[in-house]
C-alpha cells in the first residue's frame, strides 16, 4: 500500500519524465494461478517503442545498410520508459511490484505479474498447479537480495524475457552521517549485477551472465541483434566531516554480445570536455546524449552551494549530441539554455524539443541537426510518445492534468479530457502496441482528508485504442486485477 502526496506525485512525474526524454532534470488463462505461454511478436525485443517509432526517418543507403549488419542491425531502446521493473510485448504486460511481499521462509521478494492483453486479465507468472506464490519454489517469485527493488530492470529481446539485477546506482548523492569520521575515500558498497534469461512464460529462468562486482550498470539498456550496451562505472564514497558523497570514475560504454556472452569496451564515456554526458535514448545508428555545459569544470563547493549553482545552471546550456555505435566523440547536435525550462525527446531519427519560453515544438534530424518548426502549442511539455505522436502537458502540472497529443507526420494536435477516475490526475501511460495503449484509469484508494493525500490499494489498468485515446473517448477495456498493478 502506498500513500501518495500531490505534490509527491508532480515531482515525480517531472523527474522521470525530463531525466528520460530531456535529461534536463536531473497469455490466455484459465485462472488466476496459471498461465499459458506468452507469444511475443517478432519485435517484441524493440516493445517499449511502436513498429512506427522503430521505422521512422529515411531508409539506409547500401553501404550504411552493410555497416548496420555487421554491427547487429539497427539499435532500439530495450529498458521501459516508464519504469525499471516493467516490459510489454504486443501480448501483454509484465511487471515486478514495488512493494515485495513476505514469503512463508521470512526472506522477502516479488511476485511476477503478467497481463494478459487478449483475455484481459492479470496473473502470477507461474504454471505450478496449487502454488501459493509465497515461497522461492514459485517460479514467479524474485528474492530481494538477488533483485534489488527500484533498480532490477526487465526488457524482452527476441523471444525470451531478460532480466538485469542491478543496485541502485546513487552516483552524484550526498548522505549526512551523524557518527564521528576520519574522512577518505572507499569503494561503495555493491554487489554484481547479473543478466538473467527465460522463458516468455517465466519458466527455465537462469543467469548467463555476472558483471564484475566493482561495477555499478547505469540504468539505460540499449539492443541491437547481437547484443545489449549498458554503461558500466566504478562508484566510490568520499567522507567529509558528517557528509559523505558518491561520485563515480571508469565511466565506459560496454557491449555484451549474446552469442559469445563476452563484454567489450566500446568507448570511455570521459571525453575530456568538462561535460558529464548521460545516453538518453539511441537512433538506429548511434546514441543520443546530453549534458549539462557550465562552459567550465565546477566545483563540489560550487554545486553545493545552492545561490552559487542557481546562477551557473542559469547560465549553462543541456547540449544534445550524438554518439556512434563504435565509440569516437560526441557530435553536437544542438543546445537549449537552462534559464527556462526545457524538454526533449527521440523519436526515430528525430530529436523533438521544447522550451517554456515560447510555444514551439521543434524536430531536429539527429544526423544532420537540420531544424524545423512542427507546431506551435502552448502545452509543449514533451513527456512522451506512443507511436508517431508526441505526448504533451501543460508545464503546470498540477493545474492542467489533461494531454495534448501531436501527430508528428502532420503537426496536428488533439486534446483528450480523460482523466484518473479517482481523482481527476492526469492518466498514467505504461506500454503500448501497435494499436493500444495501456495506462492506469484509476486507484482503488482512500483518501486522508486531513492533507490531501491517498493511501493507494491497487492501480487499475485498461486497454484503449490510440485513436480513441486521441480523440477522448473513454473506450477502456479493463484488466481484471489480481495484484497492486505497481
Amino acid at each position: 500500500m502506498k500513500k501518495i502526496f500531490v505534490l509527491f506525485m508532480i515531482i515525480v512525474v517531472l523527474c522521470s519524465s525530463f531525466c528520460a526524454c530531456s535529461g534536463k532534470r536531473e497469455i490466455n488463462s484459465r485462472n488466476s494461478d496459471t498461465v499459458q505461454s506468452p507469444h511475443a511478436t517478432q519485435d517484441s525485443g524493440a516493445a517499449q517503442k511502436s513498429d512506427a517509432v522503430q521505422d521512422s526517418g529515411t531508409q539506409q543507403s547500401a553501404d550504411d545498410s552493410n555497416d548496420s549488419s555487421e554491427n547487429g542491425g539497427d539499435l532500439r531502446l530495450l529498458s521501459n520508459r516508464y519504469g525499471y521493473g516493467a516490459c510489454n510485448t504486443e501480448s501483454g504486460y509484465y511487471y515486478l511490484p514495488e512493494d515485495g511481499i513476505e514469503l512463508k521462509d521470512g526472506n522477502y521478494g516479488a511476485p511476477l505479474m503478467y497481463m494478459d492483453f487478449a483475455t484481459k486479465r492479470e496473473i502470477y507468472l507461474c504454471s505450478t498447479a496449487g502454488c501459493k506464490h509465497n515461497s522461492q519454489d514459485c517460479p514467479a517469485i524474485f528474492l530481494g537480495d538477488d533483485f534489488p527493488n527500484f533498480s532490477t530492470i526487465l526488457f524482452v529481446f527476441g523471444d525470451n524475457l531478460y532480466i538485469l539485477s542491478r543496485e541502485y546506482d546513487n552516483d552524484g548523492s550526498v548522505a549526512v552521517e551523524f557518527i564521528g569520521e576520519t574522512g577518505g575515500t572507499t569503494p561503495a558498497e555493491s554487489r554484481p549485477a547479473a543478466l538473467y534469461r527465460a522463458n516468455l512464460d517465466g519458466t527455465q529462468r537462469q543467469k548467463i551472465y555476472t558483471f564484475d562486482e566493482a561495477l555499478t550498470l547505469e540504468d539505460k539498456v540499449i539492443g541491437n541483434d547481437k547484443g545489449i550496451y549498458v554503461v558500466t562505472k566504478k562508484l566510490s564514497t568520499e567522507k567529509e566531516g558528517n557528509q559523505t558523497y558518491t561520485t563515480s570514475s571508469e565511466r565506459k560504454l560496454m557491449f555484451l554480445d549474446f552469442d559469445s556472452l563476452s563484454l567489450k569496451e566500446v568507448c570511455n564515456m570521459d571525453f575530456g570536455d568538462h561535460i558529464s554526458w548521460q545516453i538518453i535514448d539511441c537512433y538506429k545508428n548511434g546514441f543520443v546524449l546530453c549534458g549539462t555545459d557550465f562552459g567550465r569544470e565546477i566545483s563540489r563547493d560550487e554545486k553545493e552551494n545552492d545561490d552559487v549553482y542557481k546562477e551557473l545552471y542559469n547560465n549553462s546550456h543541456e547540449v544534445y549530441a550524438r554518439l556512434d555505435r563504435n565509440g569516437g566523440k560526441p557530435k553536437e547536435i544542438t543546445r537549449q539554455e537552462n534559464r527556462y525550462e526545457n524538454s526533449v525527446i527521440v523519436l526515430g531519427d528525430l530529436l523533438y524539443l521544447s522550451s517554456s519560453k515560447n510555444q514551439k515544438i521543434e524536430a531536429i534530424n539527429i544526423e544532420t541537426s537540420e531544424k524545423k518548426m512542427l507546431c506551435k502549442l502552448p502545452q509543449n511539455l514533451i513527456m512522451d510518445t506512443l507511436g508517431d505522436t508526441l505526448c504533451c502537458r501543460d508545464w503546470n502540472l498540477a493545474d492542467t492534468p489533461t494531454w495534448y497529443f501531436v501527430d508528428t507526420k502532420t503537426g496536428k494536435i488533439t486534446h483528450t479530457s480523460l482523466v484518473n477516475l479517482c481523482n481527476g490526475w492526469a492518466l498514467e501511460f505504461r506500454g503500448e502496441t501497435k494499436s493500444d495503449v495501456l495506462f492506469i484509469y484509476d486507484y482503488d484508494a482512500t483518501e486522508d482528508k486531513s492533507d490531501g493525500s491517498y493511501e493507494i490499494h491497487q492501480y487499475k489498468h485498461a486497454l484503449i485504442s490510440k485513436d480513441d485515446l486521441f480523440a477522448g473517448k473513454d473506450n477502456y477495456r479493463k484488466i481484471k486485477m489480481t495484484g497492486p498493478g505497481r
